[in-house]
Order: C-alpha cells, then structure tokens, then sequence
C-alpha cells in the first residue's frame, strides 16, 4: 500500500519553481485539467481509489486509476509531503506546519488533528503499525507518536543531534527503518520503542526507501545513490546506478517490480528485488517526486505534472 516517496527533496530546492504556484482549485469536487498542473509529492493506493497530496495542502482522490481527478474536502493547510493508509477508510497525511490531517472515509473528507507551525520542522513521513499506533517523522530530528489513533500526538528525541528524518519503513516482525540526512540510518526492533543508529555506507542524503518481497530492504537519495540491505537494515551494499540524478520516491508494484522516481525525469526499474535497477524512458525532464500503481502495465509518477501514466515493460521477475 506504501510508496516510501519522500518530499524532502522539496525542501532541498528540486521543486522550488513551483512549490508556491498559484494553482487554485474548487473547494471540492472534480477538477479536470486543473489536476495536471498541481504539484504531487505522495499517494496511496487503496484498492481501486488513488488519494494524492501536495502543494497548498491539496488532497486529490482518483477513483478511475488517475484518469480523473476529485479535491478532497481538507483544513487549510501548507504543503502536504506524505500520506499513508492503515486500510481502506483510514489514512493520515503530514506535511510543512508539523501539520498531521486524518480520514476515516477514504480520503474525501479529512480534519486536523495536530499542528506546530512555530517549530519550523516540516513532517516528512508518517506510518502507522495499527489503527491507533502511528509514527510521523521530519526536519530537524522531528518525531512525534500517537497511540491513540492520532486524537494525540507526543513528540520525543531518537537521534542526538537534529538531522532530518526524511523515510519510514515497516519490516516484518516489529522491525523499523530510518533514512535521513547525512547517511542517516535507525534501526528499530520492537515497533519503536527504542532505536539504534546503524553505521552508514553514505554520508549523502537518504530521501526513501522500499521494502521487496524477500524482505531485503532498498534505500536510496541524494546524486543518484542506491543502497540494498538483505538484514533487516543491518548493513548495506552499494546497488550499482549509471545516473546521478537525485532520487526522491517510489513504489512497490503487485508483482513485487520496484520503482524509483526522481530529478531530470529519472525513473528506474528492478525485477529482482533492488539488486539491480534499469532506466525507464520518461519522456521528459521534469521532476518526480514518487511513484504509485497506476493502469494496467504502468504506474503513475507524481511531481510537478501532476500524476501522470507510465508504461513499464513487462519484464521476468528474477
């Protein structure tokens, strides 16, 4: 259900043109054209509903695999970088503000349920191990929990110093994953209770990560660089990767063929689990964001066009 996307980048500059654009949309309702030029950051596939988020605090909904687009009744609210569904009706959504809206329908209507806008620490990622037991985390070493479904939220400190967290992962078993700035990794072995910082084999950013179907776990960042883990985040080797764009989402695909998105229109394919990733022809040079499960045979990238379909060759899985 999950595309570790993670909009740090947006914080880094890769969106900036077009991070305060002066798109503006319905209050609700279907909005036509108007989707194609929204800035996506992140979505969540629910079954046959797509529900996307992004600049302005827009939240669109898609119930026909991205073909049309629905806004979402929301709070006001700033951008909105990751969203994340703990099953069909209900899903959460954090963004800049510290701002951490909720659904209990599927992404039509949702309300606020926490904000700090005078940190200063955007949220970056959320996850959720239950209906009531959620992790959000963000910039400046932001961590905030709830066990209660999200009616509160505590914040405590993982890290020593304050560097962005930018990626959460849910393994097998209790087991959690970290990636942030600077190599930053954390391991977690009892759903978060306590964290172990990992040595890192990159001392660049890690914007996301995904976990494949034989458990091993792929992270990736800043210049293009991939790293795979077969250990539970243990340690990790370097996966080979031609470009140097900087890669900033993807997505899991049903049949377990992974895909990561990034600058200068980078999108890459792996059918053997993350242990090798081919380019795939995007057709241009914009920016992406993230990636989710789109029409039959492709996935739609999300950035600075909206969501738009992406044929993916079929290809053995190794």
């Amino acid at each position: 259900m999950r595309a570790a996307v993670r909009a740090a980048a947006l914080c880094c500059g890769l969106f900036s043109c077009v991070a305060g654009a002066k798109e503006v949309l319905p209050e609700s309702g279907p909005i036509g054209e108007t989707a194609r030029r929204v800035l996506l950051a992140d979505a969540a596939h629910l079954g046959s509903r797509i529900v996307a988020v992004g600049d302005r605090g827009y939240i669109l909904y898609s119930d026909d695999q991205g073909a049309n687009w629905s806004r979402a009744k929301a709070p006001a609210a700033p951008l909105l970088t990751a969203v994340y569904f703990v099953d069909a009706k209900n899903g959460w959504a954090v963004g800049h503000d510290t701002v951490i809206l909720a659904t209990a329908d599927g992404g039509a209507n949702w309300t606020q349920q926490f904000s700090a806008a005078a940190e200063q620490r955007p949220l970056l990622d959320v996850l959720f191990l239950s209906a009531q037991q959620g992790i959000a985390v963000g910039a400046y070493g932001a961590y905030y929990e709830t066990s209660d479904g999200g009616k509160s939220w505590n914040t405590r400190k993982v890290l020593e110093d304050d560097k962005h967290l930018n990626a959460l992962l849910k393994l097998a078993d209790g087991k959690l994953v970290i990636l942030g700035e600077a190599g930053t990794i954390l391991n977690s072995t009892d759903s978060g209770k306590t964290w172990t910082v990992v040595p890192s084999p990159y001392k660049g950013s890690l914007f996301g990560g995904l976990v494949a179907d034989d458990g091993s776990v792929v992270g990736f960042g800043l210049r293009g660089r991939i790293y795979r883990s077969s250990d539970a985040g243990k340690t990790w080797k370097q996966v080979d990767n031609a470009s140097q764009a900087t890669l900033m989402g993807g997505t899991k695909l049903p049949d377990g063929t992974l895909v990561l998105a990034g600058a200068a229109g980078t999108v890459l394919v792996s059918r053997d689990h993350g242990q090798s990733f081919q380019p795939a022809d995007s057709g241009g040079t914009r920016a992406f964001a993230g990636a989710t499960l789109g029409p039959p045979n492709s996935v739609l990238v999300l950035g600075e066009g909206g969501a738009r379909p992406l044929n993916i060759p079929s290809g053995p899985k190794r």
